[in-house]
């Protein structure tokens, strides 16, 4: 063969090897999943008188709350802050964490998708944060579709017709988005800090306000820690 064409065939084989490789990456990133690192079976579970799902000891003096959207790219990420969180504080009874719904970039699948976590809830009390899992798995790897709410009820052993009649009667989803609204939450995650029964408030250390995106690790571990003094 002529050593020009062998040059050209090896380079044109170089480049398809490397578009091999990025596609299975892409492949593979696209259907990784992340399953929390957070035992919620051995936390104690409640409701606040709102509905909102509660994790941790009901006497701790401070509750962080999050906004958020399982669709949402930004609160994906921040799930590695909250599942530390829960693991070093809620574990340990030094907090509560409590979750609201504020749909943004998922819409009204995620409307939906409120509303089958609150009903498998209702038909086997505490399945809400092992659908909260699920959900955030089915975000990260591109399954977020309306098919949802039969993967969660197969996964956790529930009859989706049940599931799907109850979901015409909650309405949390709505109660958080109004509550969002009045605190002046307007994207996500939207993070706060709740002292005793108070009102959720954003906030406040080190000579800032965190009112948007999710708040660093280091300052609720600061915020939870003070409130300990």
């Amino acid at each position: 063969m002529d050593p020009k064409k062998k040059q050209q065939f090896t380079i044109i084989g170089a480049i398809v090897l490397v578009a091999v490789i990025a596609v299975g990456a892409l492949i593979a990133l696209s259907g990784r999943t992340t399953a929390s690192s957070v035992d919620f079976s051995s936390l104690e579970k409640t409701r606040t008188q709102d509905g909102a799902f509660v994790l941790g000891d009901p006497d701790a003096p401070v509750t962080i709350v999050e906004f958020a959207d399982f669709a949402c790219p930004h609160c994906q990420n921040y799930r590695h802050d909250i599942d530390r969180f829960i693991r070093e504080h809620v574990a340990t009874g030094n907090a509560k964490f409590e979750y609201r719904f504020f749909p943004t970039v998922g819409g009204a699948l995620t409307d939906f998708a409120g509303k089958v976590a609150v009903c498998v809830d209702e038909i086997r009390p505490g399945a809400f944060w092992e659908a909260y899992d699920i959900f955030y798995q089915l975000a990260e790897s591109g399954q977020y579709s309306d098919r949802m709410g039969s993967i969660i009820a197969e996964r956790l052993g529930i009859d989706y017709s049940q599931v799907l009649d109850c979901t015409s009667e909650v309405n949390q989803v709505q109660t958080d988005v109004a509550l969002g609204r009045q605190l002046g939450v307007t994207g996500t995650p939207a993070v706060m800090i709740r002292y005793g029964d108070g009102q959720p408030q954003f906030i406040n250390a080190n000579g800032r306000t965190y009112n948007s995106g999710g708040v660093p690790y280091d300052v609720l571990n600061q915020v939870v820690l003070a409130s300990q003094q």
